[in-house]
């Protein structure tokens, strides 16, 4: 474990997640709230898949990604952080999360132990899924062809448990506490798209968090020179309008895009590249409507000095999606 019991109330997970790429992490982030479990995965650094669970409900791909950054602005979570080898990852990232090879066993009709040497004899690849009968805890055990290769056991009270020359502890404390099982298959064939997709979420994810300052810094600006608070969004709502042909997430009807007190909620599925041409071109016409005297090349300067602080801040994740050049009017120097 590189990190145990982190509070989300005092870690931003996008910086988090930014300060292990930079590092080429491999392994996977835990966010925990005692009625929600998310797992992101990573291999060098990127987020090569994600599951998680709420309300007896199961999800994976990119909605999880999406919804386990969201939960984790929340307080009263906790955050883990596992370092694993990349063939272990590999396992867990391709696992499908939308079918159980094994769903719902219970140490009252099976032992964990008699459970494993099955898989051993199926020459099992993929992971049991463990949850403790209290809600307070769970665990998984990674197979690869039948052997166990990972094991990884956190409660609530005694903190985190893991590698598998701690097996028997885990099976001890399982069979003691009782537990449910679910058996997940690795679908490795298919990891390659869903990896892709998983990375375009995460790219937008962090174009969000850019826009959303510079939408701020713009609105401040344009709110400034006309004197009157609420015209920037007042132009900007119509020009969602206006744009909405070539963009339809941006049409107010579709209900995918809403831009309000500083905030952009964003439910559609597009790719970041689309995302950032439709807010960039929706900025344009608004600044084109501006009711104000003032030469373009004026009007463009000042917005490009005032976000100075925000190319300063986000500098690197500006680079990393390219946004300096599809956003040159406004982040450039």
């Amino acid at each position: 474990m590189v990190h145990e019991n982190l509070r989300t109330a005092f870690v931003d997970l996008n910086i988090f997640l930014q300060t292990l790429k930079e590092d080429n992490f491999t392994g996977y982030v835990q966010v925990s709230f005692w009625d929600y479990e998310g797992i992101l995965f990573l291999e060098a650094g990127e987020i090569v898949n994600a599951f998680e669970e709420a309300q007896g409900r199961r999800r994976g791909g990119e909605e999880a990604v999406e919804n386990i950054i969201r939960m984790s602005k929340q307080k009263d979570g906790r955050i883990n952080v596992y370092r694993l080898a990349p063939e272990m990852v590999t396992i867990l990232a391709s696992t499908s999360m939308k079918e159980a090879t094994y769903k719902d066993l219970s140490t009252e009709f099976t032992s964990l132990d008699k459970l494993m040497e099955k898989l051993n004899k199926e020459n099992h690849s993929g992971y049991i899924d463990i949850m403790l009968s209290d809600g307070k805890g769970g665990g998984i055990i990674v197979f690869q062809e039948g052997e166990v290769v990972e094991a990884v056991m956190s409660d609530e009270k005694s903190g985190g448990v893991y590698g598998k020359d701690m097996l028997n502890k885990i099976i001890d404390d399982v069979q003691e506490r009782g537990a449910t099982f679910n058996v997940y298959r690795a679908g490795l064939e298919s990891s390659g798209s869903e990896r892709t997709g998983i990375m375009q979420a995460s790219g937008l994810q962090g174009v969000i968090e850019v826009m959303q300052e510079v939408m701020g810094t713009i609105e401040s600006l344009f709110d400034g020179l006309t004197k009157r608070k609420g015209s920037f969004r007042d132009n900007f709502n119509r020009a969602q309008v206006e744009k909405s042909d070539d963009y339809p997430f941006l049409d107010p009807f579709a209900a995918e895009f809403e831009y309000r007190d500083g905030e952009i909620k964003f439910s559609g599925k597009i790719t970041a590249e689309v995302f950032v041409r439709g807010m960039r071109d929706c900025i344009q016409v608004t600044l084109d409507n501006i009711p104000v005297e003032m030469a373009k090349d004026e009007l463009y300067r000042k917005i490009r000095s005032a976000l100075q602080p925000t190319v300063t801040k986000f500098g690197e994740k500006i680079d990393d999606l390219g946004l300096k050049s599809s956003m040159s009017e406004f982040l450039s120097s």
